[in-house]
Parts: structure tokens; C-alpha cells; sequence
């Protein structure tokens, strides 16, 4: 309260009231005979003035000034004046909220008009897992909408197709038996959060791009087929020889001959056709795996030379390969290591070293070694230094290097022995990347 608040109201005009009421009665008893009762009276109703003027005006004054200074007091007018300015800020931002509700809608319908004119699987997934938005063609390609609610998450999505992919932004080529289908699945994070899916059928143009390989493969060079001929000239010549000879002769050695050169040739023909070989899939497998069963599978052979089979280290890790031709491929190299080693000093190392990105198979011995002038040679179909060899070993290793993403390295002195280097590319998820 100020000063002049104080000066008006703080004075004591309630006292100076209850004053002029007992000056009052006490005026009037004088001249109508003063008593004790009559005092009590007047003093009572002074007393009680004095009080009433206090509760009913001064202090209910004392609080409309504090009102008024304090700025909470309001006229009737200027309170609806504001409530009319608060009601007009209210409307103006719902209308705002609405046409801003309104924009987002029309533009949410135009992106979903837009996917659905895309012939790609298109799906848009929160930070959850959950789908928020999935367009025509995913609908027609996953038979989307017709499994529930609980098909709204991508756990329980890949669980029923069976295709297998990282949650991480790229690009990753992946089959799902369930379906018999290939997709290149293109994963891209968004802005805000979150990530949108693309899931783009290549199955037409694996099998087209399969068909062409095939034809690819049929149409080999001249030199290629100058070479498979000549290779399978030789045993026929001698199968007719033995079959002459022993109609000429009726000896038994000769059929025991015939026997020889069929088994030969039998080998030839079965080598010819892995060259040829169509349609194997592609799987992820673990390379230490499938090197650990084939180095079982070789221990009897190499203990019965009396030939030490090492295996030094086994990474673990997985690659992207045709596995029975994986399989194949080791035995060929391990066979060859077998047979070039020198017996009871012989030895075999094994190692499969594994980095961020690729794993190397190594398998070296301390055989007899290859010569240099015949480091490339070797490689061709039919060609062997080896009195039983068919000449396919490592023609098939090689041919499974080419089409498998592989890396082949040979190095051989001769007379020290010889070491094959295979590098793949590392599968870094194995449970979540599919086959190509």
C-alpha cells in the first residue's frame, strides 16, 4: 500500500467511528439519567461499530487497493476484451494446426501415389522394427495385409519369406527357398529415423544371366575344345589297342589293360562334365568348417603314406560359395599335396587366416614341387605330370576360382614343394546375408 493508501485508509477511521458512537450515547445518557447498565451499553455498541466499520469498509478497501495496484483487477469490458483476443489467438492456430494437418496428409497421399506407381517392393520401417507405410507392389510380391497385424514387423516378415539381410544402410543380394525367388534388397537409413526398404525381383535376370552363362560356358574357344578332344583321343587309342590285342591274343592281361584305360577314361568324362557343371547354388558357408571335414576325410590317406597332415590355424568366418565345389577344389589340392610329397618325410600344412574383409586357405607341402617353365601349363585341361592323372585337378580349381569371386595364387620351387593361396571374400554376418 502506498503512502497516500496508508494516509486514507491506515488513520484509523474505524476507531475514530466507534468513538463517535460512544460520544454519542454517552451524550444522550447524560441528559437521560447515567447507570452502570446504561455505560456497559454504550461502551458494548462503540466497541461493536468500531469492529463493524473495520470488516465491512476498511478492510475490504485496503484489498480492492491492493487489487488495483497489483494489476489483477479487471473490469467487466476489459476481461471480455481479452477473452476475445485469447479466443481469436486460439482459433488462428487451430486453423494453422489444421492447415498444416492438411498439407502433411496431401503430402503423405502424393508419396503413397508415387510408391505405388514404382513395380519395386517398397517398405518404410520406424526405429522399432515396425512398418509404418508399404506400397502396391510390396502388397502383390509378400501377399502383404493378408496375415494379421503380427505381420507388421520385419522379424516376423524375414522369419516367413526366409530372406536374410543386415539392418544397415547398401545393398545386398539375397534367395529365400521358401519362395524360390532372388531379391537385391537396397537398405537406406532416413533423415530423421528409421530406414526404407526396396526389395527388387532379380530372379528373371538370374536365370537369364544364368542361361547366358551356360551357353557361355558351351561355347568355349577353339583351343579349349582342341584340347578336351586330344585329351579324350589318347584313351580311346589305347581302349582300342587292349580290345585288339586281347581279340588277337585271348590273354587276360590285355583285359586287365582294357580295365585300366576305361577307368581312365571314365575319370576324363567326369572331369569334363565338372567343367560343365550348371546350377549349383550359391550358400554361405564356414570355410574352417568345410576345410576341418575334407582334412578328416584326407587323414587316412595321408597316414597310410606316412605323411603328417598339419593343420596350423583354422580362422573361423564365413564365405559366399558353391559348396560342393568348394569341397571338390581342397580335396583336388590336398590329393595333389599327397601325391608329390616324398614318403614318411612328407608333410602337409593347413591354414585357414582370417582378416576384417577376406579369408585366406593356404595349403603348402614340401613335395617334389612343379618347375617353373610349367607354372602355367598346369592349368590347362589334360595336361599332368602324373602317369594316372586325368589333367582336370587343377583346371577345376582354377575354373572354380573364376566363378566363385576366389583368388588363386601358386608358388612352387621345385624339388621344395608348392603352396596354393585360395582368398575369399569374408561374409561378415552370416546370419543375416543371404545367398546370391
Amino acid at each position: 500500500m502506498s503512502k497516500s493508501d496508508r494516509i486514507l485508509f491506515g488513520s484509523g477511521y474505524h476507531y475514530i467511528t466507534g468513538a463517535v458512537v460512544f460520544g454519542t450515547g454517552l451524550f444522550v445518557a447524560l441528559f437521560g439519567g447515567l447507570n452502570t447498565e446504561a455505560l456497559l451499553l454504550i461502551l458494548s455498541t462503540g466497541i461493536a461499530a468500531t469492529i463493524f466499520v473495520y470488516l465491512a469498509i476498511v478492510k475490504q478497501l485496503n484489498r480492492l487497493v491492493r487489487i488495483i495496484r497489483v494489476g489483477e483487477w479487471k473490469t467487466t469490458v476489459e476481461l471480455e476484451g481479452q477473452f476475445h483476443e485469447l479466443y481469436a489467438f486460439y482459433r488462428s492456430l487451430s486453423l494453422q494446426v489444421e492447415e498444416e494437418r492438411n498439407y502433411y496428409e496431401k503430402l503423405y497421399r502424393d508419396y503413397s501415389e508415387l510408391l505405388n506407381t514404382l513395380d519395386i517392393a517398397v517398405v518404410s520401417l520406424n526405429d522399432s522394427g515396425n512398418f509404418d507405410l508399404v506400397n502396391d507392389a510390396f502388397v502383390r510380391s509378400f501377399s502383404y495385409g493378408s496375415h494379421g497385424v503380427g505381420y507388421l514387423r520385419l522379424d516376423r516378415f524375414l522369419r516367413r519369406t526366409g530372406l536374410l539381410f543386415p539392418l544397415q544402410a547398401g545393398q545386398y543380394e539375397t534367395y529365400s527357398k521358401k519362395l524360390g525367388k532372388r531379391y537385391l534388397v537396397t537398405v537406406t537409413k532416413k533423415k530423421k529415423s528409421g530406414f526404407l526398404l526396396t526389395f527388387n525381383d532379380k530372379t528373371s535376370q538370374w536365370k537369364t544371366k544364368q542361361l547366358l552363362e551356360k551357353t557361355r560356358r558351351y561355347a568355349v574357344d577353339a583351343q579349349t575344345v582342341g584340347d578336351l578332344a586330344h585329351g579324350l583321343k589318347q584313351p580311346l587309342a589305347n581302349i582300342r589297342l587292349a580290345l585288339d590285342l586281347y581279340n588277337r591274343t585271348k590273354k587276360e592281361q590285355y583285359l586287365q589293360t582294357l580295365s585300366e584305360e576305361l577307368l581312365a577314361f571314365q575319370s576324363k568324362v567326369s572331369g569334363i562334365l565338372q567343367i560343365f557343371r550348371y546350377g549349383e547354388e550359391f550358400e554361405v558357408v564356414d570355410l574352417s568348417e568345410i576345410v576341418h571335414r575334407v582334412t578328416a576325410f584326407m587323414d587316412p590317406i595321408a597316414s597310410s603314406r606316412k605323411i603328417l597332415l598339419e593343420r596350423i590355424t583354422l580362422d573361423s568366418g564365413s564365405v559366399l560359395v558353391q559348396k560342393g565345389r568348394l569341397e571338390n577344389v581342397i580335396k583336388n589340392l590336398m590329393m595333389n599335396a599327397v601325391e608329390a610329397c616324398r614318403n614318411e618325410d612328407g608333410v602337409i600344412k593347413i591354414k585357414v587366416r582370417g582378416s576384417r574383409s577376406l579369408l585366406t586357405l593356404i595349403i603348402g607341402d614340401n613335395g617334389k614341387g612343379v618347375d617353373k617353365e610349367l607354372h602355367q601349363a598346369i592349368f590347362k585341361p589334360f595336361y599332368t605330370t602324373k602317369l594316372e592323372g586325368s589333367g582336370l585337378g587343377l583346371y577345376l580349381v582354377q575354373n572354380f576360382c573364376d566363378e566363385n569371386d576366389v583368388r588363386l595364387k601358386m608358388r612352387s620351387l621345385s624339388g621344395r614343394g608348392t603352396v596354393f593361396v585360395l582368398t575369399f571374400r569374408r561374409e561378415h554376418d552370416s546370419k543375416s546375408t543371404g545367398s546370391r
